[in-house]
């Protein structure tokens, strides 16, 4: 049995959408698939604009809603063959009428919760995945509509709900006993509820993550994640033309990458798969005879010394510099302890003994409120001078070598200093990370480019130098 998901790129247009179902066709020709959807391209992005302008008290939000009910009622009309157009058509305009209420309901309110904003944005999977269901049945195929908010429980952490693994793996495997093997069924990515029956979202991209989720808690021969890239490759192709794609990459290669800035896949899709030693398969849906990224319990080692080369834009760091070596691990405790309460995501965290600086990276957005509520958790120290100074800096960038050889990584490390230095690019920050065999540091986030393009030359592309004297 397979897992087989598709992009909101793959489906973005009518034309792309009848070539997802013909690969759809192809699969379950010789392997048994449960299908997962996410919302046409764009979608998703316009329903927010809508939310917006109606929790705003803006009737714009009207004109938001006729982009999106158009968008599908075209879609009815180009991708569904005649005969079988009125019952797609009603069940489209019977969701559009649904969200049309909720919208209006808001924009009377001039507010929306997260709860129902959740409620209001997963209507693009909704609409998807019927009209996937009726184009389907309309080339003869068997299958049906699974609603994922009956099988995956999360919390009430609306926008980016957490996965309540044990109860999850439970109704997926009682759904899946109970599917008629003949029908294969559609299921809408992104989605889930949690204990009171509300709909909640696994957060942006989460489609990726619904097929993992699936995947893992059924043991699945293997998950399919379609895109629009040929697989994972050696660097971002928009930054170097030679970029190539991988083979494949390990479970760690790969949940490193998605955490590190990679854009192929989610950050949380590994985990549920990984337990189970489930593979992944990346694939072009464009291109469907390349075989794409395998990620998998792999030992293959690149001869390059690393194996990708990624970065993650719009960061600042937060130093503070203490004047008393002393006080340091109750600054610290401190520290974990505020940063807990505000529940905002840290990029990474380093203490130096030498210098005794904390430095902190946080995402741009994050920079003000971080740095505003240490200096109020510190401000005795500050005072009394322990804390010398609190320095913040914007605009960072982290670069990271990813999969470096375990029996290399000396080697790997000191041609990357090599690089650096010879581009003239000065590293902010070399972080430490034993666990993973990853390389990262910071740079400017204006030196990104020119980091990357001559690592990969250096690491991919570069030549050797024969002494054929």
């Amino acid at each position: 049995m397979k897992v087989i998901k598709f992009g909101g790129s793959s489906i973005g247009s009518p034309e792309r959408f009848l070539n997802v179902s013909k690969i759809i066709i192809s699969k379950i020709k010789t392997d048994y698939s449960i299908v997962v959807l996410s919302a046409i391209g764009g979608i998703t992005d316009k329903l927010l604009d809508a939310i917006e302008l109606a929790s705003g008290g803006d009737p714009k939000y009207v004109d938001a809603f006729e982009e999106i009910k158009t968008v599908h009622n075209n879609f009815v009309s180009e991708i569904i063959p005649p005969q079988f157009q009125q019952e797609a058509k009603n069940k489209i305009e019977s969701l559009l009428k649904r969200l049309h209420e909720k919208l209006n309901g808001v924009y009377l309110l001039n507010e929306c919760s997260s709860r129902i904003s959740d409620s209001i944005v997963t209507y693009g999977e909704y609409l998807s995945n019927n009209l996937m269901v009726y184009l389907l049945r309309s080339e003869g195929v068997n299958c049906d509509f699974s609603d994922a908010r009956n099988l995956i429980r999360t919390d009430s952490d609306y926008g980016d709900a957490h996965v309540k693994f044990t109860v999850t793996n439970e109704l997926l495997q009682k759904w899946y006993h109970s599917l008629d093997k003949n029908t294969i069924p559609i299921v809408n990515g992104f989605i889930g509820s949690d204990a009171h029956g509300h709909i909640t979202t696994l957060g942006r991209s989460g489609s990726d993550f619904t097929a993992t989720i699936i995947g893992g808690a059924l043991e699945a021969d293997l998950v399919e994640i379609w895109t629009d890239v040929d697989g994972v490759m050696t660097v971002d192709p928009r930054i170097v033309p030679a970029a190539v794609t991988l083979n494949e990459l390990n479970y760690n290669e790969a949940s490193s990458l998605a955490v590190l800035g990679g854009k192929v896949i989610h950050p949380k899709t590994i985990s549920p798969v990984e337990r189970h030693n489930v593979p992944v398969n990346i694939r072009n849906t464009f291109r469907p005879e390349i075989d794409g990224t395998f990620i998998g319990s792999t030992k293959i080692e690149s001869e390059a010394g690393i194996k990708t080369i990624t970065y993650l834009n719009g960061l600042s760091s937060i130093t503070i510099y203490e004047s008393e070596s002393r006080y340091g691990h109750k600054i610290l405790a401190r520290l974990f302890g505020l940063l807990s309460r505000l529940d905002i995501p840290i990029i990474t965290i380093s203490k130096s003994a030498y210098n005794q600086t904390i430095c902190l990276i946080v995402k741009n957005k994050y920079e003000e409120l971080v740095l505003e509520n240490i200096k109020l958790e510190l401000v005795l120290e500050i005072e009394k001078g322990i804390i010398g100074e609190i320095v913040s800096k914007k605009n960072l960038s982290i670069v990271s070598a990813i999969g470096v050889n375990e029996n290399n990584i000396s080697h790997v490390s000191r041609k990357i200093y090599d690089v650096l230095e010879n581009s003239g690019i000065k590293e902010i920050n070399f972080l430490n990370d034993p666990a993973s065999l990853n390389i990262s540091f910071v740079v400017e986030e204006n030196e990104v480019n020119k980091t990357i393009a001559d690592l990969h030359e250096e690491f991919f592309t570069k030549s050797e130098s024969v002494n054929v004297a």
